[in-house]
């Protein structure tokens, strides 16, 4: 259903990948120093221009903005997977409850690391369970205790086959990460080519990849809702 949606919205999403991606190179550019296609030269580093203020700049986007435009994303795909009217608009939806949504996405963060310190299957197993805790926040507009919940109960006794999705989510994107960092230790890859290849990638595959995970949310919702009036109807 992912390959569909992205089959007959392909412009509308490649859109909304294109709105991020044109953001975080801003970013880059203004930011980070800029890009070049060049090595740096002998004893350049890269730092942020602009000092501290472009350091609580950077960190408040990256900790704050970013997980709610890309929580947008998600929305926007959710709709098109519905068929509804879907427009770059519903982008904004999570800034519209960015408390609930950032409050889920963040505790979402912290239970799969602290999985991941105690043993690894534990963090696995929480990062899965509540994976939809942003989207549910922003699409039903749940606090982010009640977003988690709702992931919880949508993802209950399927992950098995949301391991699978997420294999297919973020394999991509290790494989581009272990060869990039190899060509960045040798020295073979200016990091503002890696970042234009990593752009490339982004919208060759997020669209398809963030349609997926959209469809995912939707099906298991249907079938829990279906679910829920089920038990409803039987217990009157």
């Amino acid at each position: 259903m992912g390959w569909r949606t992205f089959s007959h919205h392909r412009w509308l999403l490649l859109s909304g990948i294109l709105v991020l991606l044109a953001a975080g190179l801003v970013q880059e550019l203004v930011l980070d120093g800029g890009l070049s296609p060049l090595p740096l030269e002998e004893g350049r580093e890269i730092s942020p221009s602009g000092g501290g203020f472009a350091l609580v700049l950077d960190l408040f986007l990256g900790f704050l903005v970013w997980p709610l435009a890309y929580t947008g994303y998600q929305y926007l795909a959710l709709r098109a997977v519905r068929g509804e009217i879907a427009s770059l608009r519903d982008m904004l939806a999570p800034f519209r409850h960015p408390l609930s949504v950032l409050g889920a996405y963040w505790l979402t963060v912290i239970v799969m690391i602290i999985g991941l310190l105690l043993l690894v299957i534990p963090g696995i197993a929480w990062g899965l369970k509540f994976m939809f805790a942003p989207l549910a926040a922003a699409d039903k507009k749940r606090s982010a205790v009640e977003a988690m919940g709702e992931s919880g109960a949508l993802t209950a006794g399927r992950r098995w086959a949301l391991l699978g999705l997420g294999v297919v989510l973020i394999s991509p994107y290790l494989v581009l990460g272990a060869v990039t960092y190899l060509a960045l230790v040798r020295e073979l890859l200016h990091w503002g080519v890696w970042l234009l290849i990593t752009y490339g990638v982004e919208v060759a595959l997020r669209p398809w990849l963030t349609a997926s995970f959209a469809a995912a949310y939707h099906d298991l919702d249907r079938t829990h809702q279906e679910l829920v009036s089920r038990l409803l109807n039987s217990e009157t």
